[in-house]
């Protein structure tokens, strides 16, 4: 029987001009690296970054999107409030 693989793609985009001018999906990108596992590869252009997930269970992909999107959620909550001293 052959194995059926889920797949999803997280994609952070740098909407303001403060963003781009940071880099901040790069920055957002890099912090989360260590989370990464096999099964995932990122894509890093000018303006976004991208996280591609595949593995043969979606509970895995849904879990780890979501751990992702909060770690990325706190990146950038960390991120804004640091330009703000």
């Amino acid at each position: 029987m052959p194995s059926i693989k889920i797949s999803g793609t997280i994609r952070f985009i740098e909407e303001t001009d403060d963003e781009k001018r940071e880099n901040l999906s790069q920055k957002v990108m890099n912090s989360l690296a260590p989370d990464n596992f096999l099964g995932m590869t990122t894509v890093m252009e000018e303006e976004y970054a991208e996280i591609h997930l595949k593995s043969e269970k979606i509970g895995s992909v849904l879990a780890t999107a979501d751990d992702l999107l909060m770690n990325a959620d706190g990146a950038v909550r960390v991120k804004k409030s640091s330009r703000k001293q």
